[in-house]
């Protein structure tokens, strides 16, 4: 998780000061940046915003299979206050299609 550590140090911010951001302590955030803790997308995207960069770059386990997100991070953007309508439109539209070649 050399990536978090990176851009912890480039913001010239401590470790204690990353946990507060997500109810965490200083240890919490060391174990991360080691690579012994992988946190929940939620706190993982928490830190991201917080230091302004996509999650994937400093949480890679967390990179996009999909050109779609995924239910739950639907209900995560939604819960955020995000219009999540232009994504529940484009999965209608996509799955319509595949049934109409499936038949």
């Amino acid at each position: 998780m050399g990536n978090l550590r990176d851009e912890r140090i480039i913001r010239e911010l401590s470790q204690r000061e990353l946990g507060e951001v997500i109810g965490k302590d200083q240890k919490y955030i060391s174990e991360v940046e080691l690579g012994r803790i992988i946190p929940c997308f939620r706190k993982a995207d928490t830190l991201a915003r917080f230091l302004g960069v996509p999650v994937e770059r400093i949480f890679p386990c967390f990179t996009r299979t999909s050109r779609f997100p995924g239910y739950k991070d639907l209900m995560y953007l939604y819960s955020l206050g995000y219009d999540i309508a232009v994504y529940e439109n484009a999965m209608r539209e996509l799955t319509t299609k595949e049934a109409q070649n499936d038949g």
